[in-house]
């Protein structure tokens, strides 16, 4: 499943990353690696969303987050 579809307050695992080399650098730069844990604290239509990762708070833009599976 994807991040976008994940519901607000739900805690989730990272377990693929797609996109391209720089797509995927910049979440991986931001603990969006397999693995992690994320939390959804924010989440509306096409919007960007809040989430915390390893500890901190990141928004993240709608299409970035589409990249990102979790289960």
């Amino acid at each position: 499943m994807g991040l976008t579809e994940v519901d607000n307050g739900r805690k989730v695992v990272i377990t693929r990353i797609e996109g391209g080399r720089h797509a995927r650098k910049k979440l991986m730069d931001l603990g969006m690696i397999p693995g992690v844990p994320v939390t959804i604290i924010r989440k509306a239509d096409r919007n960007p969303m809040l989430l915390t990762v390893m500890g901190r708070q990141v928004v993240l833009g709608y299409g970035m987050a589409e990249k990102v599976h979790v289960r």
